[in-house]
């Protein structure tokens, strides 16, 4: 039967290029239930950075960010139960660069009395200090008169994030700015992630003798598939391109024995860095009003309009760069089994039972090399994610198949060759009906947060990836500004070289 999992969160880390990692935000305190909206700067040759939301009781949050060029944006989305306190924002691309000096943010839960283990103090309005002095920084200027306009005085072309918040009675527990990073070398361009894997059960030392390959899959991604062997501890590492959003990830142990009892089980490659050295957030009677303010503007945040940035993804596919033969079922008489649709629908595709396997054929295109058409053994996928039984392509009901895509070409996947991909589109996209074997394991996986500009009522504009040109100006949106309110512009970034730019400046609108 299929099974499905929760993934279990190993301390193996990911071995990734090492680089030093600097992350801004939109603001430094968020209401429980909100977003952490995030700006990541690094050196370029990683293409992944991990933000990890801890507190001195242990993680709250965790994103993967997406990193193009040493720059990348996402978010952290802070669950409801996570208790009143301080925590720090670590941000790191490997296990030897994790930045212990991450931005402190204040979380403040209005739905639950919950606290951070001796993370909260009471105090008196007038015991609480002041709000920071306001601060001016270098490469950019602002006007604030009017509209909101930017302009970078630099000299060189600059990538900053530009936030726009509200000020109210809550304050900051800390600033930093970017005028503190220094990133690290460059190194090698990196393609996408490294995920691991790892064999267990009682028969895994078996396993590994065997050399039994191993393969995870991402269903309704025909691209995202990836094959490797174990090595001698049993960890398959699988070289992949980012992958986008919360999904599925199907892990199988190819050519297994049935009488084996182990399997596949992901490796996580958060590090849970211990935050030591976090002062206590101080709460006080006055800012009960603005945390009321605030929490009934998160209930209204899903109203309000959220923009994309898009970012050039890492498609270079096999899958995307030829062309298939696509069969619409609906376009033709439907048949009750797969072995009579590759008969009378799919002439690309025939199934055959040379023994007592079933083996499905592509028909090949013509090439240099090979000369004339012929007949060779595919692999089948079901919503991208390869079937190494092909008796359940056999057995697969045709009735919730939408689309048979047929690739004829030579395919590599990772340690074997087939001739020709044939894919199994169905209506839903989530393999319905498929009962593979016991040794597979279906995880939840979170993949790299969307980039993703935002415009809210506590956050009127943040934009993780600004790209400015020397004298080249920016205006901000100030249609959600309210007359009397004081705001506070924030830019930091990097200018061509390195060179921090940044700006920090309040006004009254």
């Amino acid at each position: 039967m299929k099974r499905i999992f929760t993934i279990v969160l190993l301390s193996l880390a990911a071995l990734t290029a090492s680089a030093q990692v600097y992350v801004a935000t939109d603001k430094s305190s968020y209401l429980a239930g909100e977003r952490i909206w995030c700006s990541v700067f690094c050196a370029e040759g990683p293409s992944v950075a991990y933000l990890e939301l801890i507190s001195a009781d242990g993680p709250a949050a965790r994103a993967r960010i997406d990193v193009r060029e040493g720059r990348g944006g996402g978010s952290l989305l802070i669950p409801l139960g996570t208790p009143t306190g301080n925590y720090r924002l670590f941000a790191y691309s490997g296990p030897s660069d994790v930045d212990f000096g991450g931005p402190v943010l204040s979380i403040f839960n209005t739905l639950s009395g919950d606290r951070v283990t001796d993370g909260v103090e009471i105090v008196e309005a007038d015991d609480y200090g002041k709000a920071a002095d306001v601060q001016t920084g270098y490469g950019i200027s602002v006007q604030t008169t009017g509209g909101i306009v930017l302009e970078n005085t630099s000299g060189r072309p600059v990538s900053c994030s530009v936030s726009l918040r509200r000020n109210d009675s809550i304050r900051e527990p800390g600033y930093r700015s970017i005028a503190t990073f220094a990133p690290g070398a460059p190194s090698p361009e990196a393609y996408g992630e490294v995920l691991k894997a790892r064999v267990v059960g009682q028969d895994a030392s078996k396993v590994i003798e065997q050399e039994v390959a191993a393969l995870i899959a991402f269903p309704g991604s025909k691209t995202d598939c990836y094959s490797a062997y174990p090595d001698k501890n049993g960890i398959a590492t699988f070289e992949t391109e980012n992958v986008f959003g919360d999904r599925d990830v199907v892990c199988v142990l190819e050519g297994l024995n049935p009488d084996l009892d182990c399997h596949l089980e992901m490796v996580s490659p958060f590090l849970s860095p211990k935050a030591t050295g976090l002062p206590k957030l101080k709460l006080c009677r006055s800012m009960e009003d603005d945390l009321v303010r605030r929490s009934a503007a998160m209930l209204d945040e899903r109203a309000s309009d959220t923009l994309a940035t898009t970012l050039p993804m890492r498609r270079e596919h096999f899958m995307l760069t030829h062309e298939c033969i696509s069969y619409i079922l609906d376009d033709y008489t439907r048949f009750p089994t797969m072995e009579e649709v590759f008969v009378e629908i799919t002439p690309t595709v025939k199934l055959r039972r040379p023994g007592r396997k079933t083996v499905i054929y592509a028909l090949m295109n013509r090439s240099v090399v090979d000369g004339p058409s012929r007949w060779g053994e595919a692999v089948v996928m079901i919503d991208g994610v390869p079937v190494p039984d092909q008796k359940l392509i056999e057995t697969y009901d045709p009735a919730i198949v939408k689309v048979v895509e047929v690739y004829p070409y030579r395919y590599n996947m990772g340690y074997r060759v087939f001739d020709g991909v044939v894919n199994l589109v169905t209506f839903k996209g989530n393999m319905p009906g498929v009962l593979f074997d016991d040794n597979v394991r279906i995880y939840d996986y979170q993949g790299c947060a969307w980039p993703m500009a935002h415009e809210g009522s506590e956050t009127p504009f943040w934009n993780p990836l600004v790209t400015l040109k020397p004298g080249e100006t920016m205006e901000i949106p100030a249609s959600r500004l309210q007359p009397g309110v004081e705001y506070t512009v924030t830019v930091e970034g990097l200018a061509s070289g390195n060179r921090p730019v940044y700006l920090r400046k309040s006004f009254v609108r």
